[in-house]
């Protein structure tokens, strides 16, 4: 009997997941949450090994967001094929990653501290023009930033020694 199963949830249809057969009777969906009863889910790949199972997972969930195409040359077949490195030569030329623009969304860390990170990365001290561009680019617009940067200044957070230039009070600097 085999050990592994995959599956894709058949709630939200975006998401394939290997499961542990002979275990539990019922699992979750990784991504929507729906409880899922195991014995009425369709098995779609069989495995008594682990890593057949995660390469047939990843070529699963390549054809649910239609991604086969691109990563055709990077995965190997399920059918049967050993992973075996000295023998996969592709005739498709490799890749380039400096190609793809990254889609990771910024962290959704508070403002507050982004622009405390920035000026602690930055020796303690910055320029109020490369602190907004920095911040931007972390997703902080003008208005926010200045807001943060009056209550900061307020509180004793920051401290602007010369027109223009911002600097972290000793007591942030310690922390």
């Amino acid at each position: 009997m085999p050990a592994f199963g995959v599956i894709v949830c058949p709630r939200c249809r975006e998401h394939a997941q290997i499961l542990e057969l002979g275990g539990a009777k019922k699992t979750r969906c990784q991504k929507c949450g729906a409880s899922l009863d195991i014995r009425k889910l369709r098995l779609l790949h069989t495995s008594d090994s682990l890593e057949e199972a995660v390469s047939a997972r990843t070529v699963l969930q390549a054809r649910v967001h239609n991604l086969e195409e691109q990563m055709k040359g990077e995965l190997a077949v399920i059918s049967g094929i050993e992973d075996n490195r000295a023998s996969l030569v592709s005739d498709e030329p490799e890749i380039d990653p400096a190609g793809f623009k990254d889609k990771r969304q910024p962290s959704k860390r508070n403002p507050r501290q982004i622009i405390l990170k920035l000026l602690s990365s930055n020796g303690g001290q910055l320029e109020t023009g490369m602190l907004e561009a920095l911040a931007l680019e972390h997703g902080i617009n003008e208005q926010q930033l200045e807001t943060i940067l009056e209550k900061m200044k307020s509180s004793g957070e920051i401290y602007e020694p010369s027109s223009g230039r911002l600097c972290l009070a000793d007591e942030v600097l310690r922390k």
